[in-house]
């Protein structure tokens, strides 16, 4: 399905005005469908490199916005039969309730829950839309960059173009913004509510 998708970006890999919004369009759909963003990010990566960052983050925090305010209001009951059949999720939902945005930002940072089952998922919890688009904004950040830079690091190496300078400097932020997130993150869940890391990992 991500090589479909793939295809559907110009070729040539310039962010001219077409390319940009078919790359919005594309994130900002795959806010709602099960698609994994990661191999998404990988490949947007390889073709236009790093400037694409900045089309991915807003049209994938719009389209999580979306997603939350209709799990919450429009689709509620057939989301609700699907998280109360799953323990895991349950479980995740009602830390989320207590937790509030801190759960929020772990899973955005770092999970194996699909980014649009969260943004469903959310919408049913108690957490307020401000906190929700903060939080998931912020911590989204480390992972789109971390994987839209290998995936431009990758196809520059496959080139044999090099890294530039600039290249480097971001990596070594990203790597940098991860950990002390991670970090951060861990320390403020990881108490005796209902959630810690090590739970939502099983």
């Amino acid at each position: 399905m991500v090589d479909w998708i793939m295809q559907l970006l110009p070729a040539g890999g310039v962010l001219n005005l077409a390319s940009s919004a078919c790359l919005a369009l594309i994130f900002f759909v795959a806010s709602f469908v099960f698609v994994p963003r990661t191999f998404l990010c990988l490949g947007v990566g390889a073709i236009f490199g790093l400037p694409a960052i900045l089309i991915i983050l807003p049209s994938t925090t719009l389209g999580g916005m979306l997603a939350f305010l209709a799990a919450r209001y429009l689709i509620a009951e057939h989301v609700q039969r699907y998280v109360t059949a799953r323990p895991q999720l349950r479980r995740i939902a009602s830390a989320v309730d207590e937790e509030g945005w801190r759960v929020v930002a772990l899973l955005r940072f770092a999970s194996p829950l699909p980014n649009a089952l969260q943004n469903y998922m959310f919408g049913l919890t108690q957490i307020r839309l401000l906190p929700f688009v903060v939080a998931s904004f912020i911590f989204t950040i480390p992972q789109i960059v971390f994987y839209v830079y290998f995936g431009s690091a990758g196809s520059a190496a496959l080139r044999d173009d090099g890294l530039p300078v600039l290249n480097r400097v971001l990596i070594i932020a990203g790597l940098t913004s991860l950990a002390v997130v991670l970090v951060l993150v861990i320390r403020r869940v990881r108490r005796d509510g209902p959630l810690t890391r090590s739970a939502i990992e099983k």
